[in-house]
This record gives C-alpha cells, structure tokens and sequence, in this order.
C-alpha cells in the first residue's frame, strides 16, 4: 500500500462507515510502500489487513477471507514447474484451476501485446475501450477510480494519461496480484493457457510511464470506502454485470465523484445468476442507460449522471485457450457528474 494514496483517499472504515483507518503500530515497509500492517477503526474497533502490500477493504472481512484466503496462500507458488504440479494434482474444477483460467484471459487481454507470439490474437480490447472512453470525456483533474482493474493495465494507462494518483481496485486476489507484480518487481507473470490443463508462462520486464502513482486495493464496489466528491474520474469497465446490484454500483459511484468528474461505464450486459441476480438483470442497451439515469438521480448521496457524448458499441475480445475465443458487444457509456 502506497503511504501517499492512503493519506490523499482518507479511506472510510468499510464495516461502519463512520470512523476513518489508520495504521496502527508495526506495519512493515519502506518509503512509501507498506507491506503489511493493519488499519484500525476507532469508531467500531474494526482492523483490515494489509497483505503482501494490499490493504483488504470490505464490509465483511470473515467472507472475504473464506473465499479467497486458499488463493492468497497460493500466490506464493512463482515457479512455473511447480504451478502446473499443483494444478495437475487438484484438478481442473478447483479453485486454483478456475483463478488460473481467470488470469490467463484477464492478463492475454491486458499485457498480451508485450508478446510478439501473443500480439497476433489482437489482445488488448479493455485498453482500446479504456482509450474511446477517455477520448470523449477529456482531462479531468483529481484522484482517479478504477473500478474492477482485474490485472492492473487499465489502472497504468490511466496514470500515463494524466497526473494524478491513480487507485485500482478489484475483489480478485488472483488477478490483482499480477499487477501488484508489476508495482513490486517491474514484472509481468502470468499463466497462458494452451489447451486442456496444459499452460505456458508468460513473463516480462514491464515499467509503464507512471506506475509510481498506482495503487492497488481490495474493495467492494458496492461500499466503497471513499468521502463524496473524492474522484475526478473513475472507470467501470465491464463491471456492472458482474455485481450482485448494478444500481447500487451507479449510485455509489456517483457518490464518491467530484462535481465535473468523468465517469465511464461499459458492460456486455452477459448476466450470470451466481453474481446478479436475475431480477436485477437489464434485457437491452436501453435498459442499461435508464437504470444509469435512475439510480444516479434516486439513492441517497448520489448525483445526477449526465451523458457526456453518445453510446458506443465496441468489440471485446476474451481468449479461453488456443481454440477459443469469445467476442463480445459492450456497451460504452461516457458520463459526468453534475
């Protein structure tokens, strides 16, 4: 965790969301970079921890942990030998296996170009979305939001577009974990499946133009631990189908942007009953962009959220293995608040 992002977001504690964190005695770390620690709420008495140099902010810690406390342990196997003996040994409906398949699309999409072997797969369809939304909402000064960065490439572009600190920030240990890679070391490693269970390591030297101001948290994005009025831009890109209340999601990003900030939201609309459920889903674009209008205007502490240039229909591509790969239509919407 970056000393200078935690001290410019002033994080809410996300159990009571009355008191702020702070870090309490014994963290561990250099400069600007804690490692571990914890940060404590004076108001409930609630702590998070710091991990591996990720704080964890979420409402409910206990289920976080039950869910994703095996694969945090797993990040500590590196060797791409010994990886592929555990995922020979627990089998491909495992939990290691599922987050395995996870990176190995999220991380093609995202750092794929880096690989001549790779590049002719034509990765890259959250950057190029990213990009068309930034094009349509312009500089916007202020803290910036990514919301759902999965393996950090987004987040990195955002910070080499602009001069402000940029916060990435995902519910995926196994995903968020690579671009801390690239903040810790400079590296990116990933697993890139073949076909079958059989992968190949991808691995690189990667330094992006202003890496040194991103960071990356464990948030939910239906509580975000943020005052109002802290972001001048945030992103959601491909998000909003993947939550169990979009609403909720539109509102709170409202919340937490500035007057004047930017916002950009883009979903396939691809529902899945085990992460929304089915009477939260939207059947069409146009639903997309009412709900939007909605929810911006009726939660509590929202604001309104006005279109800042037409929607856009874009092509995004997610590869599963050499034999296959799924294209979707996402729906891209530009907005600011007001």
């Amino acid at each position: 965790m970056r000393r200078r992002h935690f001290e410019a977001l002033k994080p809410a504690c996300p159990a009571c969301r009355r008191g702020f964190l702070t870090l309490e005695p014994g963290a561990e770390g250099a400069d600007d970079a804690i490692r571990s620690g914890v940060l404590g709420c004076e108001a409930c008495g609630g702590r998070a921890p710091i991990i591996a140099g990720v704080p964890v902010l979420v409402p409910d810690l206990t289920g976080w942990l039950s869910a994703h406390l095996p694969l945090v342990l797993e990040s500590d196997i590196d060797a791409a030998a010994a990886e592929a003996v555990v995922a020979a040994a627990v089998g491909p409906d495992s939990a290691f296996a599922i987050a395995r398949q996870q990176q190995s699309s999220y991380a093609h999409d995202h750092y794929g170009d880096l690989f001549a072997q790779d590049a002719a797969s034509a990765p890259g369809g959250v950057r190029r979305c990213q990009d068309a939304a930034l094009r349509r909402l312009g500089p916007r000064a202020g803290p910036v939001l990514d919301i759902g960065c999965a393996v950090g490439r987004t987040s990195f572009d955002l910070a080499a577009a602009g001069d402000g600190p940029v916060l990435g920030i995902d519910l995926n240990w196994p995903l968020l974990r690579i671009g801390r890679g690239v903040l810790d070391r400079g590296l990116v490693r990933y697993p890139l499946r073949r076909l079958g269970n059989r992968y190949d390591r991808r691995e690189a030297r990667f330094a992006p133009p202003g890496a040194g101001r991103v960071d990356f948290w464990v948030v939910d994005a239906l509580a975000l631990p943020f005052a109002d009025h802290t972001f001048g831009l945030v992103t959601a890109l491909n998000v909003l189908d993947c939550v169990p209340d979009p609403a909720r999601l539109v509102a709170e990003i409202g919340r937490v942007a500035a007057p004047g900030a930017g916002i950009a939201l883009a979903a396939p609309l691809d529902w899945a009953s085990h992460a929304t459920p089915a009477s939260a889903w939207l059947d069409s674009p146009d639903a997309f962009e009412a709900m939007v209008a909605r929810a911006s205007r009726e939660a509590p502490g929202a604001k309104p959220l006005m279109p800042a240039a037409p929607a856009l229909d874009l092509p995004w591509a997610v590869r599963l293995h050499d034999n296959a790969t799924v294209t979707y239509r996402t729906r891209l919407l530009t907005l600011t608040a007001t």
